[in-house]
């Protein structure tokens, strides 16, 4: 009898700590499943919002990866940054997803805006992360290395919007042609700008990518290799593409406009571009 009470004793204690266990363990679950359940249809910037939630969930970009309840966090002010429209292949119906992150810039993800309430004053002054400035800094290095253009503010928006709009690489013309519209440029405008890219997924473009970030290479070498290499093509015109790399110099957009965008290391957006990211904006000067 004595073992017995000294087993079911044992019992209740391993129950114990068992039922208490996922309380810590279920804040943060992976499921292919409900990632693969949706599917992407466009994902945009979005101006900055503040809402509170204290229904539902914080997910990843794709679902894929689901945080903690947020009525755990129902006190947490969130910021918007970004939105995205998913198809949900079961319900057969779509869904909008506002990207947030907390105000000290220590949580972030993906919620549906029906489980977001709007906050009626500002609680908090406007979120300027960290990696805003880092980036900043990285852009004025990078359009110093093109001599004689001149900084354009839509041209740099809309290089910015459209590292968020192809995050996934997925939609990369679509994407392009939804920011240069979204950004207010004509048609007769947008077959003007050039763009040079950084990201390459090749072997080759790894190595680079892997040098830069030792230190083996300069900011001028990496992007010199990586992306001038490749040209100026016009992505708005998916057949201006030539078939062959024609490469490109930094002196030849003398009196250019130009606005660069990039993706720093210490980036909390939760992006699948990956970093180093660099996009270069071209068009010529009136």
């Amino acid at each position: 009898m004595k073992r017995f009470i000294q087993g079911m004793l044992a019992l209740s204690l391993g129950l114990g700590l068992w039922l208490a266990a996922p309380t810590t363990a279920s804040a943060k679950q992976y499921s292919a499943k409900r990632g693969n359940s949706v599917r992407l249809i466009w994902r945009k910037p979005m101006k900055q919002h503040q809402f509170t939630a204290n229904r539902g969930y914080r997910y990843s970009r794709h679902l894929t990866v689901r945080y903690e309840r947020n009525s755990s966090v129902s006190a947490t002010t969130w910021f918007t940054d970004a939105h995205e429209k998913l198809y949900q292949k079961n319900r057969h119906n779509y869904a909008i997803y506002y990207h947030v992150r907390s105000g000290n810039g220590m949580m972030q993800g993906w919620i549906w805006r029906g489980y977001l309430k709007p906050v009626p004053k500002p609680v908090a002054p406007k979120v300027t992360p960290a990696y805003v400035k880092t980036e900043a800094a990285q852009s004025r290095k990078v359009a110093k290395l093109f001599p004689g253009t001149k900084t354009d503010k839509r041209l740099t928006k809309l290089v910015q919007d459209f590292v968020v709009a192809n995050n996934d690489t997925e939609t990369y013309y679509q994407s392009w042609e939804a920011c240069v519209e979204d950004d207010g440029f004509s048609p007769k405008e947008a077959q003007r700008i050039h763009l040079i890219n950084s990201a390459d997924g090749s072997v080759e473009g790894d190595a680079l990518t892997d040098a830069y970030k030792a230190g083996k290479l300069t900011l001028k070498d990496y992007f010199s290799k990586i992306a001038m290499s490749k040209g100026a093509p016009i992505p708005y015109k998916e057949s201006g593409y030539p078939a062959q790399p024609a490469p490109v110099t930094y002196n030849q957009f003398k009196g250019w406009h130009i606005g660069v965008a990039t993706v720093s290391s210490n980036d909390t957006r939760d992006l699948e571009v990956g970093y180093p990211t660099i996009y270069v904006a071209l068009m010529p000067g009136k």
